[in-house]
C-alpha cells in the first residue's frame, strides 16, 4: 500500500524518458511495472505481464512490436493503459489512446497527460491539512468524487468520438 508522501513524490515517465532504443517484453514488463506499481494495492499479483500485453495487442488495443522488440510508442501506450485499467474500462481506454494517436503529436498529448496526472495527484494528495482524509466521512466524499470525475473523464472520450 503506497504512503501520501509516495504518492507526492511520484512523477510519471515523460516521452524523453522512456528509452529510445528497441525493448524486448522482460524489458518492457520491468520499466512499465516499476512506473505503475504504487498504484496497485495487492503486491502479490504482479500489474503487468506479458500474457496482458499480448492480449491487449490481440484486442487491438495497442499495435503489435516489430520483429519482438517495442518502441517508445509501446511504452507510453502501455504505461498509459496500466495506470488507468484500475479506473476506466478496457474500451475507455482503448479510445482514449486512440484520441491520443490521432493527435497532433502523441509525445506532447503523452506529456500533457503525465503533467495532468501528477497535478490531480497534488490536488487530492497536495497539502496534508487540505485534501488528507482525517475523518471518515471525507472517504464518503471521496468515492462521489471518483465515481463523478471517472463518469466525466467516459462521457469526455464519447464525445471526442463523436467530432
Amino acid at each position: 500500500m503506497f504512503t501520501i508522501k509516495d504518492i507526492q513524490n511520484y512523477r510519471c515517465p515523460r516521452w524523453k524518458e522512456w528509452p529510445v532504443i528497441e525493448l524486448y517484453m522482460d524489458q518492457v514488463i520491468s520499466l512499465v511495472e516499476e512506473s505503475v506499481t504504487l498504484f496497485y494495492e495487492d503486491t502479490s499479483v504482479k500489474p503487468v505481464t506479458s500474457t496482458m500485453i499480448n492480449n491487449y495487442v490481440k484486442q487491438k488495443i495497442i499495435v503489435p512490436s516489430k520483429n519482438k522488440k517495442y518502441q517508445r510508442e509501446h511504452l507510453a501506450y502501455l504505461y498509459v493503459l496500466f495506470l488507468l485499467k484500475p479506473v476506466l474500462s478496457l474500451t475507455d481506454i482503448s479510445r482514449s489512446i486512440s484520441l491520443l494517436q490521432n493527435s497532433d503529436s502523441y509525445e506532447e498529448s503523452y506529456n500533457l497527460f503525465c503533467d495532468e496526472l501528477e497535478a490531480a495527484l497534488a490536488m487530492a494528495f497536495g497539502d496534508k491539512d487540505k485534501t488528507v482524509i482525517h475523518k471518515p466521512d471525507d472517504i464518503i466524499q471521496t468515492m462521489a468524487l471518483s465515481f463523478a470525475y471517472t463518469l466525466l473523464a467516459r462521457y469526455y472520450i464519447s464525445a471526442q468520438e463523436i467530432t
